[in-house]
């Protein structure tokens, strides 16, 4: 059977010359379907599978009108589009983009679903990093809050209709496919669960809503794992051993 020419890892890793990890110098070895670097340590193991990152952003809607930002640094001063960044490595997503409101508009926001995403591949107009991008629908905390910004990251902050937006000049096409979308479907994705198992933080799903009536089925959390060890490795008389007995 023919066998296909291992494909190079994308634009995320060419340019990684060296280990993160150790500092061994890289390798490209196939791995997976396709070439990819791979640390020479002699115990380090570590390959680059590329870089990645996770954005969210943010749809508050108050009187059938949406919050906008407009930013005030490059890339893309000038421009409006709701509030949003990137998650934390060690943050909720659904908390993240609470905080992005908060530092951006000075808006206290409560998460309702999720209303999409996008993906995007690392190396063009956006970055290195294939990223991806979820957008949430959220709800003012606060009824009298009003839009505020530092005028440095953020210039100008303010609640406007869908035609109002749509005669902006500089209105990020994603923002109003996520404002449309939040203006005028139904439920979307909501966090069925949330782990607070120690061993797992940070675990969240979300799905769609259950019917009226349906009760969610149990998630319950894995038990701990013990990593794997070769057979050499075990005390003699260990199952699966040669030391290991008859009776046994």
């Amino acid at each position: 059977m023919p066998t296909e020419t291992p494909r190079a890892l994308g634009p995320t890793g060419l340019g990684l010359k060296f280990c993160p990890k150790c500092g061994s110098s890289l390798e490209w070895r196939p791995n997976g379907g396709r070439d990819r670097p791979h640390c020479t340590g002699g115990k380090c193991g570590y390959i680059c599978f590329g870089d990645f990152s996770i954005g969210c952003g943010g749809v508050v809607i108050k009187d059938e009108k949406a919050l906008l930002v407009q930013r005030g640094q490059n890339p893309g001063k000038g421009s409006w589009q709701i509030p949003g960044g990137y998650v934390e490595v060690d943050e909720d997503i659904a908390e993240a983009v609470v905080r992005e409101c908060w530092e951006e508009a000075g808006i206290r926001a409560k998460m309702v679903d999720m209303l999409g995403f996008r993906h995007a591949i690392g190396g063009g107009i956006g970055g290195p990093s294939t990223n991806i991008y979820v957008v949430f629908r959220l709800e003012p905390d606060e009824e009298n809050n009003e839009p505020r910004c530092d005028g440095d990251e953020i210039s100008a902050a303010g609640y406007f209709t869908l035609e109002e937006i749509e005669q902006m000049l500089r209105a990020q096409s994603l923002s109003k496919w996520a404002i449309q979308r939040a203006l005028e479907c139904g439920a979307g994705l909501v966090q069925a669960h949330r782990s607070s198992d120690i061993l797992r933080p940070g675990w969240a799903l979300f799905g769609l809503p259950l019917p009226p009536g349906v009760e969610q089925v149990s998630l319950q959390p894995r038990p701990a794992s013990v990593p794997a060890q070769p057979p050499e490795s075990l005390p003699p008389g260990s199952p699966g051993t040669a030391g290991e007995t008859a009776s046994s």
